[in-house]
Order: structure tokens, then sequence, then C-alpha cells
């Protein structure tokens, strides 16, 4: 990889990780074009296409890392999401499959299983694999996202709110997290933080009606707020 495509990649990181999306996608399509047998810049980009609702690109562009970078066990999971996305979920299976494979111990294999034993119900064992995978990647928001909704489920809010908070901080670019932040601070009574990552989210995704419902929610919370607040005095 030349020295200019692994610049364009870390502008795309930084770019990431200060909300700049549409910043980070030049970023990484430029880093693309430049190495175009490389799978890591299609990689990110497609995991920012995915992160932004866009699966129909991200789809494409993860085949293509997938074609340039066959062994690459992220590439396998992010394909797979993508899959799950668009419904394909023969696609996402033999993906997943794929991933396990090629990192039986990774944390996108402790994810998987922890997944798979939410959606059977199996909570306390769904908790200790989401574990196990924050162990092998602290930071990886996926994780963080995951937990922290589970955790707020089996009605552990306090124990969540961090994970929730973590993850939203850690890809500022994904709206789905921004939402699930929002959501948890207005249920914690914080709605002025609530109105703040709501209105992120809506920046991120305009088209997401959960997010227009959940911001419909805080105005009338607000509203009967002020309400007492003004009985009260």
């Amino acid at each position: 990889m030349t020295p200019e495509t692994e610049r364009l990649l870390d502008s795309g990181r930084q770019a990431e990780a200060e909300g700049n999306v549409r910043e980070a996608l030049v970023h990484y399509e430029a880093a693309g074009k430049l190495a175009r047998t490389e799978g890591l810049p299609w990689l990110r980009l497609g995991t920012v296409c995915y992160r932004l609702r866009d699966y129909a690109r991200a789809r494409e562009v993860l085949e293509a890392a997938s074609r340039l970078d066959p062994e690459n066990a992220e590439v396998a999971f992010r394909f797979g999401l993508t899959c799950d996305a668009l419904g394909d979920h023969e696609q996402a299976r033999a993906a997943y499959s794929r991933t396990m494979m090629l990192a039986p111990s990774f944390w996108q294999t402790w994810f998987l299983i922890g997944r798979e034993h939410r959606q059977l119900g199996h909570a306390e064992v769904a908790r200790l694999a989401y574990l196990r995978a924050l162990d092998a990647a602290p930071d990886e928001p996926e994780v963080l996202a995951e937990l922290g909704t589970l955790l707020w489920e089996m009605g552990m809010q306090d124990d969540a709110f961090p994970f929730l908070e973590r993850a939203a901080l850690s890809c500022p670019v994904d709206p789905g997290f921004m939402l699930q932040l929002g959501l948890a601070e207005m249920e914690r009574g914080q709605l002025v933080a609530a109105q703040r990552h709501l209105i992120n989210a809506k920046h991120l995704d305009p088209s997401d009606r959960r997010v227009d419902s959940a911001l419909q929610d805080l105005t009338l919370r607000r509203k009967t707020a002020a309400r007492k607040a003004k009985r009260a005095a």
C-alpha cells in the first residue's frame, strides 16, 4: 500500500471519529481508486455505506473487498450484516459461517454467538458472549451497542447506559447508535441530552421514521415536564 493510500485511510478514519461522514466517504473512495488491488479501502468504504443505511452500495463495495481479500474475517462479517439488512438472510448466514471459520476466536465470532442466543431468548448466555467479544475488541461499537441494548432489555439500565454512550461516541457517524443513546437519555429523564442526540441522528439519517417518532415523544415529555414545573411553582 502506498504512503498516499495510507494517508487517505488515516484521513478517513479521522473524519469518521469526528462525525464527518461525507469527508470519510471521499477519502475512502479515493484510497480505493489508488489501491485497486487492496481490500482495506473498500472494507472501510463499505462499512461507512452500511452505517449510512446505503445497503445496496455497501453490498457492492464489500463484494469487491471480498474478492480482493477473501481470507479477511472482517470483510465477511460486514458483508453478512449488509445482506441481513437487505433481507438476504441465506447469503448473510453463509457470510457469518465464513466469518466464524476464518476467525473462530475473534470478536466477530463471539458477537455472532451472542446475537444468535439473544434471538433465541437466552439473554444471560448472550450477555456473556458479548463480554467475550468486548475482551477482544473493547471499543467495537457494534458490540457496545448490542450489549447496551441487551442489558436495557434485561432491566439493567444503569449498567446499560455506559455501553450505549460509548457506542455512540466511538462511532459518531452511525445514526442507529445515536438514536439508541437519545432514547436512553429520554428514559433517564435527561431531555436536553436526548434532544441533542436525536437531532444528530436525524441529521445523519433524515429518512428514519424511528427518529421522527422519538422526537415527537420527546416534545410531549418536555411539555409534560413544563406543566409539572409550572404547577409546582
